[in-house]
């Protein structure tokens, strides 16, 4: 093993044989260090494998140049029990954003600022597994640093798993971007409405169109209670028709079939957004 970039005298970037990136942390490790050095091994407290190649030195240096080295290191925790529990690789920026994320929301709760999570109900709904890992996530905060985060995070690193499994190629999000646009005109043309998109309704909206369709895209189906629908569907029925022309147009771009569940979720949120 040898020692490719010195980040501080507490952290290397170090290469293996098999040319894996690997973050080597531990109390005066980087002390003097130089690249093609081999590592003092008797002086590494925590080794992390996430990293395929140097193409995301650069951002972990940002990292860390921002937040405690602590968190960090609970960020590595953090991804290394998820990949434990998911059986799918993950994007090796997680640990990035894990940390990155984590750090935010502990400062916050000290300062006694509190970020709601608008999506948290649906989270636990569509990613239950993903969800638990946030609790997990928190477990593992509150054993470390003695502080617990709310449910909200929970949710928030959820999503940051979600997305760890689908990677962020520029050709799913141009594809999300172009549906989003056409579902919500469906929804001004049906109701021949100008909607104000500055509203907290058409951002939920939105978003709700982001959580769901990312999902579909990925194939991550879903079934569900058609209780919600049956309700929902007859005290809203200009809500369903519009819903019903949503999940046609899903089924000609994608050929995916809306379960019941998840048109009455889209009920509730075109009912909202429509309201006068």
């Amino acid at each position: 093993m040898k020692i490719s970039k010195q980040l501080n005298n507490n952290i290397v970037i170090a290469s293996d044989s098999q040319g894996r990136e690997i973050v080597l942390m531990g109390w005066g490790i980087g002390f003097g260090a130089k690249p093609g050095m081999e590592p003092d091994m008797q002086l590494v407290e925590k080794q992390f494998f996430g990293l395929s190649s140097g193409a995301h030195i650069p951002q972990l240096v940002e990292l860390l140049e921002r937040i405690p080295l602590e968190h960090f290191s609970l960020g590595m925790q953090i991804v290394e029990h998820v990949q434990t529990k998911i059986n799918k690789p993950l994007n090796e920026t997680l640990v990035l954003m894990v940390s990155d994320h984590i750090s935010f929301a502990i400062e916050r709760q000290r300062k006694g600022l509190d970020l709601t999570n608008a999506l948290l109900w649906e989270i636990r709904k569509f990613y239950p597994d993903e969800f638990q890992l946030g609790l997990d996530a928190l477990d593992i905060v509150q054993r470390e640093a003695g502080i617990r985060l709310r449910d909200d995070e929970a949710g928030f690193l959820a999503m940051h798993i979600v997305n760890a499994q689908y990677g962020s190629g520029e050709r799913l999000a141009n594809d999300l971007v172009q549906l989003i646009r056409d579902v919500v005109n469906l929804v001004r043309y049906t109701y021949n409405l100008d909607l104000n998109e500055d509203s907290l309704d058409y951002i939920r909206f939105v978003t709700h169109l982001k959580f769901f369709l990312s999902r579909i895209f990925t194939r991550e189906t879903y079934s569900g209670s058609e209780e919600l629908y049956n309700i929902v569907s007859a005290m809203y029925p200009k809500a369903e028709a519009c819903t019903q022309k949503i999940a046609a147009y899903i089924h000609q771009k994608l050929g995916y079939s809306l379960d019941l569940e998840e048109q009455g979720y889209l009920i509730i949120h075109i009912e909202k957004l429509t309201r006068t």
